[in-house]
């Protein structure tokens, strides 16, 4: 849902001109979007019948309804994007927004209107797979009282809407409304920017600035919408900033992430260490204990030590100066007929880059961090029975890797660095520690509700992950192949975003645009 909530906002941000072939006719439009909230209604009607079918047939086996539900709820999400992406850019839809009398001369406040069928259809597709959502967290919580685990009431529909809003909406929307504003503030004094550095793109230019920096300091109040807190002071704690301690890691803070016991997940949001967080659940503190939190722990740090969200905003560069590219061409072309076709083609370009390269992208990511976890798990000394590239055949002859044995035998805190970056950046994996992991993640895919054969379009079956932990643990030959294959594909997100950001300051004429600015702001000799 996160991803067709950004696509959604970004559409809206990006105003794209509307085709001449669409539809103009305020009837029509207007039944347009009544079609558009009817298909993802219906289809999530479908979906939740379904899947309440498959718990009632198959009691014994809940795998059947829960697969139902995840397959159901991504045709869902399709077909919202799909219809909402209709609505958009087939119509006049912002258009006919943007000229209600009164509202168009406001902030923000059409685009708010615009999204309006967006917002309404989501609220109504949760409403209606809530009893489906509701089964699943009941056969969760069962799960944690038959670990001897404990347990809290399934969220209430009132609390079910709120968390969904909370993490799948504003999320995404609360950034995106600042950037609007400073959008639509940008528009007002379009024309001084323009005449002050002679460059028409200039408000573009500062607009693409704006978004930049709320990038980056969005995690100090998103963090608020997500309900956190601050870890309190416990030996896990103590444990975890240890941890980082030995990983390099930095970050502001440890938190507790609320989610009424429903959910057990973890996540780290965060460019720059000042406003990095690392998040876990308060479901995940309850249900598993310290080693296996520091697992996942170990997860998210390497979604930071390998520099994956860089990459994703990288990623994210491109697009947008495909965009600018194109807008910049679009006035060069001589007939409507042309102009359209170039958008047509950016917009089936940026379909095939999010729509397959993103999930490529995104699960060899979840891989590669899959990875630095088990080397996370190593740098504890977890007990290994087996056949270990690290630790050989026979685990009771293995050097000890931990600090306080390596201290007590002299070997000074200098030979303890070395053997964390042995284990951190070695080309081999600990047989026992990819074991640990991989159970860590199938008992966190159980207690979410989700069956561990389950495909995941952005992160990969949690099956799949363990079964890959454990074939790169008996080979370290493909583990280092793995890697040097994802340092290349990021080499490439690298080059492709200078490439393209290059490529949008010609044709936008940045570089005289700054040229003029230091002149400008030179006195006169």
């Amino acid at each position: 849902m996160l991803l067709v909530v950004l696509f959604v906002s970004a559409v809206v941000l990006a105003s794209p001109p509307t085709p001449a072939w669409s539809l103009r006719s305020p009837a029509l439009i207007l039944a347009v979007a009544g079609a558009a909230i009817a298909l993802p209604l219906l289809t999530s009607a479908l979906v939740t019948r379904r899947a309440l079918y498959c718990f009632e047939r198959y009691p014994a086996d809940p795998g059947y309804g829960q697969g139902a539900l995840s397959r159901g709820l991504t045709c869902t999400y399709f077909a919202l994007a799909a219809s909402q992406a209709l609505l958009l850019l087939g119509t006049g839809w912002l258009d006919l927004c943007r000229r209600i009398p009164v509202v168009g001369t406001w902030v923000v406040l059409p685009d708010l209107i615009a999204l309006a069928p967006f917002l309404a259809t989501i609220l109504l597709v949760w409403i209606i797979t809530y009893p489906a959502e509701r089964a699943v967290r009941q056969i969760a919580l069962e799960m944690h009282l038959f670990r001897g685990k404990p347990i809290r009431p399934v969220w209430r529909l009132f609390e079910y809407l709120a968390f969904n809003l909370r993490h799948q909406v504003l999320f995404v929307m609360a950034p995106m409304l600042i950037i609007l504003v400073a959008r639509d503030m940008i528009d007002v004094f379009r024309v001084p920017l323009q005449r002050a550095t002679r460059n028409v793109y200039a408000p573009d230019f500062l607009l693409g600035l704006a978004t930049a920096v709320v990038a980056v300091v969005a995690p100090g109040f998103l963090r608020y919408i997500w309900i956190t807190r601050r870890l309190p002071d416990s030996p896990l704690r103590a444990r975890l900033e240890g941890l980082c301690r030995r990983l390099k890691l930095r970050c502001r803070d440890i938190l507790v992430w609320h989610s009424g016991g429903m959910l057990v997940n973890a996540a780290v949001m965060g460019v720059l260490a000042p406003f990095r967080y690392v998040l876990i659940t308060d479901g995940m503190l309850q249900q598993l204990d310290d080693r296996k939190i520091e697992a996942v722990f170990g997860h998210e740090a390497g979604h930071v030590k390998r520099h994956h969200i860089l990459f994703f905003l990288l990623f994210a560069l491109t697009s947008g100066c495909i965009v600018a590219v194109a807008t910049a061409r679009a006035p060069t072309l001589t007939t409507p007929a042309s102009r359209q076709t170039l958008y047509l083609v950016v917009a089936a370009v940026l379909t095939v880059k999010w729509g397959y390269f993103f999930g490529l992208v995104s699960r060899s990511f979840e891989r590669q961090a899959d990875i630095f976890g088990v080397r996370t798990v190593a740098l504890m000394e977890p007990p290994c029975a087996l056949p270990c590239a690290v630790h050989g055949a026979d685990p009771l002859a293995r050097p000890s890797t931990d600090p306080s044995a390596q201290l007590a035998g002299g070997a000074g805190p200098g030979a303890a660095r070395v053997a964390d970056r042995e284990i951190l950046g070695g080309g081999r994996l600990c047989s026992g520690a990819a074991e640990l992991f991989g159970d860590t993640l199938n008992q966190v895919a159980v207690l979410n509700g989700i069956p561990p054969e389950a495909p995941s379009w952005r992160h990969g079956s949690i099956a799949s992950r363990s079964r890959a932990l454990q074939r790169l643990a008996r080979s370290p030959v493909a583990a280092t192949r793995f890697e040097r294959r994802l340092l290349i594909g990021k080499l490439v997100i690298l080059a492709a975003a200078v490439a393209f950001s290059a490529w949008a300051a010609y044709e936008m004429k940045l570089w005289a645009a700054a040229a003029t600015l230091l002149r400008w702001g030179r006195p006169a000799a």
